[in-house]
């Protein structure tokens, strides 16, 4: 009830659906198929995010089935309808643990995104960059992974703000996505070895 004279509901569901399963996973396979064969984004930031939203639908799927925690009483009050339907259970929060292992996977692949900066020879891109960030490709991989934590914390918030979840299923469900980015980029990095 606190957050509702405040919180920009338009804002609150946009995030809602950009952390919606049906939305990302289709947005992270088309980056994975986009991205060159030869690009290390390809191996470290977009098939990480791929594989890590299959685990995290399986994970957080058996996880609300074993717990079956309602959701909050308040969630059914007519200004906060879901843009998408949601599942009955509330523990953990699957927006929550999303946008946590997107937020994971980024910051856990920094270095290899500046390289795949370096490496790439794009002209308009190294004009944003020099634009934007003086030249300095860390310095912009630094203020694009800073945004996506931002976004994660926004949306993770607005999952309470929302009424959606307690504040605990969102807290868990981020410390669930944290832990399976490490899971998959583990995963990736022994498949390397193989």
């Amino acid at each position: 009830n606190l957050t509702k004279p405040f919180a920009p509901r338009p804002l609150l569901r946009f995030l809602e659906l950009l952390a919606d399963f049906r939305f990302f996973f289709p947005v992270s396979v088309a980056l994975l198929l986009a991205c060159p064969y030869s690009s290390p984004l390809r191996r470290h930031l977009f098939l990480p995010l791929a594989l890590c939203s299959l685990l995290d639908l399986i994970f957080i799927a058996l996880l609300k089935l074993i717990v079956r925690r309602s959701r909050p009483t308040y969630s059914h009050h007519g200004d906060y309808n879901a843009v998408v339907p949601v599942d009955h259970f509330s523990f953990p929060s699957g927006h929550s643990s999303r946008v946590f292992f997107v937020a994971s996977i980024f910051s856990f692949s920094k270095l290899r995104m500046v390289d795949a900066i370096a490496d790439l020879h794009h002209p308009r891109l190294f004009m944003i960059i020099d634009h934007w960030f003086g030249g300095e490709e860390v310095f912009a991989i630094n203020a694009v992974v800073t945004a996506v934590w931002a976004w994660a914390s926004a949306t993770a918030l607005s999952r309470i703000a929302l009424g959606r979840h307690y504040v605990l299923d969102v807290f868990f469900g981020a410390c669930f996505g944290v832990l399976e980015a490490l899971f998959t980029l583990r995963f990736l990095e022994i498949q390397t070895w193989i």
